[in-house]
């Protein structure tokens, strides 16, 4: 049976790397972006770049590359993220010779590497709006068919899993409760947009999609997720001009399936929120040796990837701090932190530095490109708060998008300029 399947599957496999290769923004883009909510759900073995969507990715990559360097596809102005997150990059690598774990930042930076190169690469390959709208359907898609497995969980195939915690949550086995939240908030975003832009039967399939996605974010059990899908529905409401009145009726709606679930809690569901509002999960004791270390750490950095080892070296320090269960001081909680402690200030400025830049970018963008790029990028800071999600492809994903969004308002300027340009020679031309 391994050698059938292994006979069928490489002749399909092969097929789509050669389709890939030719079109990787029409084909690998898409089905890239569809899979990040399942994370190491949809894995072929145990390495970091053992899941689906990582090999997914780093044949994106290769094929990006492969177009900048043969067809030089390419956008024409280098954008300001470009060398700034290229800094950030050789800072964490460069950390290796002062790391308190230079095998740990060795191991880490990998990831990190893959993720910066495969945005700048994605950044700097043009891009059309039958493109960005196709990644905007695969980021909905995926994000659906994600919560509806959660939904699946809760109602079909006993009940939700139940993690570290006591309560029953979504995302345990893929990328995690916070951060399967988190990566909703982006196809969130798109779908509410979408579900006012468009017209008869898509609008209502849009419109459904978001509350799928909404109740995928409350399955989640994460309050930051649920605070920064707030901050998307915020950010929308305040930004989109058309359909506002019907945006505002359906995030009503939303609202209302949000109190409901909360105050019936079936199978669970909204425990976490409403019994647990006042627990930290952790997140205090985490941050206050975090912040204790940084008096140590935050002007060179500890390393990259080694707030786990700075943790146990502080934790007596911070007397304040309760000794929290296993697992949980693994995580900073929060990219600020992140930054800090393990790339220093250098590498925290660099990251507010990065995100200012993909944020004054969402703002400038037409009104009707603007809103979810724009809300999408904020619901995610927002989540960042909350979590170290850095090395996490949805992270990069929702900076990407904002960048492509602002390749195709350029494009569509161009268009619009050089049809002027065009009307105003004709009009020339035909003078007497």
């Amino acid at each position: 049976m391994p050698v059938l399947t292994l006979a069928v599957l490489t002749p399909l496999v092969i097929a789509f790397l050669v389709v890939s290769f030719r079109e990787p923004i029409r084909v690998a883009l898409p089905l890239y972006a569809a899979l990040l909510p399942f994370g190491s759900g949809l894995s072929i073995g145990p390495s970091a770049f053992g899941s689906v969507s990582s090999l997914l990715g780093i044949t994106l990559g290769m094929a990006l590359l492969t177009q900048l360097v043969t067809l030089r596809r390419s956008v024409g102005r280098i954008p300001a993220s470009v060398p700034v997150w290229l800094g950030f990059l050789g800072l964490a690598g460069a950390s290796v010779f002062w790391s308190v774990s230079p095998q740990v930042t060795a191991s880490s930076f990998p990831i990190l590497a893959s993720l910066i190169l495969l945005y700048l690469l994605l950044v700097l390959v043009g891009i059309d709006r039958a493109e960005l709208v196709r990644t905007e359907l695969a980021l909905v898609v995926g994000g659906v068919l994600a919560a509806g497995y959660g939904l699946a969980q809760l109602l079909i195939l006993g009940g939700l899993p139940t993690g570290e915690g006591a309560s029953p949550r979504f995302g345990e086995g893929l990328l995690g409760p916070d951060n399967e939240a988190a990566a909703l908030l982006l196809p969130l975003a798109i779908a509410l947009a979408h579900s006012v832009a468009q017209e008869g039967g898509r609008r209502w399939a849009f419109a459904g999609a978001a509350a799928v996605l909404l109740a995928g974010i409350v399955l989640t059990g994460s309050r930051g997720g649920l605070l920064a899908a707030v901050v998307v529905m915020l950010t929308l409401i305040a930004v989109i001009r058309r359909g506002r009145r019907r945006l505002l009726g359906y995030v009503a709606a939303g609202l209302l399936l949000l109190g409901v679930l909360l105050v019936a809690n079936p199978g669970g569901v909204g425990q976490r929120q409403v019994n647990a509002g006042a627990d930290s999960s952790g997140r205090s004791e985490i941050w206050t040796v975090g912040l204790s270390a940084c008096k140590t750490y935050c002007l060179t950095g500890s390393g990259w990837g080694t707030f786990p080892q700075v943790y146990a070296a502080e934790q007596a320090e911070a007397l304040s701090a309760r000794v929290l269960p296993k697992g949980t001081n693994f995580e900073p909680h929060s990219i600020w932190l992140l930054a800090g402690v393990e790339a220093g200030l250098g590498g925290l400025l660099l990251v507010v530095t990065g995100l200012g830049l993909s944020l004054g970018t969402a703002l400038r963008l037409p009104a009707h490109l603007r809103g979810p790029p724009l809300a999408g990028l904020l619901g995610t800071i927002t989540a960042g708060i909350f979590l170290s999600d850095l090395e996490f492809k949805f992270f990069w994903m929702v900076l990407a998008y904002v960048a492509m969004a602002h390749q195709v308002a350029q494009i569509e300027s161009m268009a619009v300029r050089n049809s002027r340009v065009r009307e105003f020679e004709a009009q020339t031309s035909a003078a007497p």
